[in-house]
């Protein structure tokens, strides 16, 4: 095989998609609960989307050397929808993590605190305050790193009171689908008084996954740097460190740079998926919600909020090689946790055959 292939693959081959749905060679069709692992959010050719794609009047890449509208109007967006004032653009979550620990570390060098159950990306920055990966030998960065244990708000004052930074994620995804606790915010928001910087790590619970533009805003916290990508750019990679102004105005020519980051084809597809949050999509989410999960979340044992669930299963390979046979595709991560990260314009009933037929497996 030429192709490096280092993924848990689903054995199936998938030739299209449209709407919520995948077709392998075969033509059968499956229900995508997994959505690109959450990239996918108005599933597949979206007619907009499609039209963008189609566009060649366009330049698809210009270098950030030169100026152009289409990025101060996403950006503006994007400052208005997470209360900051300077957006960065990126290719990946990854890369948004990666900049954002540089940028806080300009303003406020020193400790940096994660949660037991983290990820926050691949490269060696991002990797080394990922706790799911502490078993794996690879370099980490030379600074002080800890992790405070997840929901605990003692440990997280205890740790934090002397640290630097503080990155999390308000709902955890390869950690379990698990949402943090109103009493960690409370926490996180003294530890900002007393200087310490907040990265919200919304790469897979922001761009209104949870039925808000951030799930943070649950507990209406308002980190110092939010990090964004997945469903940014469309399906096209693009991702977005959102800042507030005490971070950016400490940044300068030549502290960090990308060379494709808010290429301007993703930026165009970016403008029609947020049009669409904006419009519909969010409060179709918050209707999932009130009207479907929560009428399975008991039974289940449902985590998570909006269209970022989770649940636990005896034998989660079994679950998903079953699921498939009755057309469904699942994520399963942790071993027996199905995460679920669907499209956002999936129908109420779609998502009730889809319970109704797991309560039947559990």
């Amino acid at each position: 095989m030429d192709f490096l292939n280092i993924y848990p693959n689903i054995p199936v081959q998938i030739e299209r998609g449209k709407g919520v749905y995948l077709f392998n060679d075969s033509n059968k069709r499956y229900l995508d609960l997994i959505g690109g692992i959450g990239v996918n959010i108005l599933g597949y050719h979206d007619r907009e989307c499609d039209e963008v794609l189609a566009d060649t009047r366009l330049t698809p890449h210009l270098s950030n050397y030169y100026l152009h509208s289409l990025k101060e109007e996403i950006a503006k967006i994007l400052n208005n929808l997470c209360r900051t004032e300077s957006v960065f653009f990126t290719n990946s979550g990854t890369e948004s993590n990666e900049a954002s620990i540089k940028f806080a570390w300009k303003v406020n060098p020193g400790k940096i605190i994660a949660f037991e159950g983290s990820f926050h990306g691949r490269s060696l920055g991002a990797f080394s305050l990922s706790h799911i990966f502490l078993h794996q030998d690879f370099p980490r960065i030379d600074a002080e790193v800890e992790f405070a244990r997840w929901n605990d708000p003692e440990n997280l004052y205890c740790r934090g009171k002397d640290a630097s930074i503080i990155i999390f994620e308000p709902i955890q995804g390869a950690g379990g689908v698990r949402v943090m606790k109103k009493e960690c915010y409370k926490v996180l928001r003294e530890l900002q008084l007393q200087g310490v910087i907040v990265i919200a790590d919304e790469i897979q619970s922001g761009m209104g996954r949870s039925g808000k533009f951030l799930a943070s805003y649950f507990e209406d916290f308002q980190a110092d740097i939010i990090t964004l990508a997945k469903g940014l750019g469309g399906g096209i990679p693009l991702g977005a460190v959102c800042m507030k102004e005490n971070i950016a105005s400490n940044l300068h020519i030549g502290d960090h740079g990308t060379t494709m980051g808010g290429n301007l084809k993703a930026l165009q597809l970016s403008r029609v998926v947020l049009q669409k949050l904006k419009g519909h999509l969010m409060a179709h989410i918050r209707d999932i919600e009130k009207n479907v999960i929560s009428e399975y979340r008991r039974d289940l044992g449902m985590r998570g909020r909006g269209l970022f669930l989770g649940f636990d299963v005896s034998n989660g390979a079994e679950f998903a090689r079953i699921m498939r046979g009755k057309d469904y595709l699942v994520n399963i991560i942790q071993e027996n946790t199905v995460r679920l990260l669907p499209p956002y314009i999936i129908k109420e009933e779609e998502l009730r055959e889809f319970f109704d037929t797991a309560k039947e497996l559990i």
